[in-house]
C-alpha cells in the first residue's frame, strides 16, 4: 500500500467549504479588469503608447463609486493621473434596443414595421420581468439586446467607450499636454536605461553613474528637468549630459526612443 503522506501530490485536497465566497469582490474585480481593458483599447486606437501618462479616466454609471477602492490599480494600469466616477451618463450615451427580427418575424410579422419605427424612436420600456414592451408586443430576453451607445459629443478632449456589460461608460481624457508628453519621454529614458542595466549584467541594487547623449534637444531638456526622478528610478549617483557621443564600450548602448536615438554609457 502506498503511504499517502510520502508526497503532497498524493494528499486529498483540503476541504475549503467553510470559506465564504467573496462574490462582491470578484464582481468588482471583473469590473476593474473590464474598465482597464476598455481604456487600453482607446489608447491603442488613438496610438497613445502606454508609457505616455494621460490626465484622467472617468467611469460613468449607476453605483460607479464601487470602483473607488481600486482606483490606484486602475490609474497605474491605464497610466492616468486621476480616476473619477459619475452616476449619470444620459448626456453622454443612450441605451438602444436591438431586436432580433429573424427570431420574432414569424411571431410578430404584421407588426415588424411598427416595431422597427418604435425602436428607432426609443419608444420602448423594460418591465420588472426583464422583458421589453414595444408596440403592445412583449419581447423575451432571447429576442433582443440592449446596447449602451456613446453619443457623438464632438469632443477632442475625451473619447468614450461602453463596457461590454452595457452598464458603464468609460471616458478617457486623450489630450496630451507638453507636461504629460515630457513625463512620457522621461519614462522612455528610464525604460531604456533599465534595459541597459540588464544588458550590462548589473545587480539590481548596483549604484551607477550614467553619461547620456542625444541629438534631440527635447530629449536632452527632459533628461535634465527630470534628472532627480530618473536617478531615483535607475539607481544612479550622477547623470552626465555629454555634448558628444561617448566612447564605444561593452557598457555603452544605443536606444531607439519614439523620435530619437539615446546613447547611454554606464560607469
Amino acid at each position: 500500500m502506498i503511504d499517502r503522506k510520502v508526497s503532497v501530490h498524493l494528499q486529498d485536497y483540503p476541504d475549503v467549504s467553510y470559506l465564504e465566497d467573496e462574490k462582491n469582490l470578484v464582481s468588482d474585480m471583473d469590473l476593474v479588469r473590464n474598465i482597464c481593458s476598455s481604456a487600453l483599447s482607446i489608447r491603442d486606437n488613438k496610438n497613445l503608447r502606454v508609457r505616455l501618462p494621460l490626465g484622467s479616466l472617468r467611469i460613468i454609471g449607476i453605483n460607479s463609486s464601487r470602483i473607488l477602492p481600486f482606483k490606484d490599480i486602475i490609474a497605474e494600469e491605464v497610466n492616468v493621473k486621476e480616476v473619477e466616477t459619475r452616476e449619470d451618463f444620459s448626456d453622454l450615451a443612450e441605451l438602444k434596443l436591438q431586436v432580433n427580427f429573424k427570431k420574432i418575424g414569424a411571431k410578430h410579422g404584421p407588426k415588424i414595421k411598427d416595431i422597427i419605427a418604435a425602436t428607432k424612436q426609443g419608444k420602448w420600456t423594460r418591465n420588472d420581468q426583464g422583458q421589453i414592451e414595444v408596440c403592445d408586443v412583449v419581447l423575451e430576453e432571447d429576442e433582443f439586446e440592449i446596447k449602451l451607445d456613446p453619443k457623438d459629443t464632438n469632443s477632442e478632449k475625451y473619447t468614450s467607450i461602453a463596457l461590454s456589460t452595457n452598464d458603464y461608460l468609460v471616458q478617457l481624457d486623450i489630450e496630451v499636454t507638453k507636461e504629460l508628453e515630457d513625463e512620457g519621454i522621461a519614462r522612455d529614458i528610464i525604460r531604456a536605461i533599465q534595459q541597459n542595466r540588464k544588458a550590462a549584467d548589473l545587480d539590481i541594487s548596483d549604484k551607477i553613474s550614467i553619461t547620456l547623449y542625444c541629438e534631440d534637444n527635447r530629449v536632452v531638456e527632459v533628461a535634465k528637468s527630470f534628472e532627480s526622478y530618473i536617478k531615483e528610478q535607475v539607481l544612479a549617483n550622477e547623470i552626465i549630459h555629454s555634448a558628444t557621443t561617448p566612447e564605444k564600450s561593452d557598457k555603452c548602448f544605443e536606444n531607439k526612443l519614439e523620435s530619437a536615438t539615446l546613447t547611454v554609457a554606464i560607469n
